[in-house]
């Protein structure tokens, strides 16, 4: 299996445990904030779908780790093909 490496690795510990990760996990794994997260979700039709665990509006909101570093590999590779043209 591929590891992947994403902020330096700082968080390989905790994503080798973890089958979900929260909204603040996700944007301190991506190097982001809340609002750029909030604009992948909506204009980003790649990035994982938000898990949430209820009906209410103050529902815990979850990702998927695998689905997080698909996405983020993904990205990736397309980075790197565009360099190389």
């Amino acid at each position: 299996m591929n590891q992947v490496v994403i902020n330096g690795g700082q968080l390989g510990s905790i994503l080798d445990r973890k089958l979900r990760i929260t909204i603040n996990e996700v944007c301190e794994l991506l190097s982001i904030k809340r609002d750029k997260l909030g604009k992948l979700i909506k204009n980003d039709p790649s990035f994982p779908i938000p898990i949430k665990e209820g009906t209410t509006r103050q529902a815990a909101v979850y990702f998927d780790t695998k689905q997080i570093e698909y996405w983020w590999q993904l990205k990736d590779e397309e980075a790197e093909l565009s360099n190389k043209i």
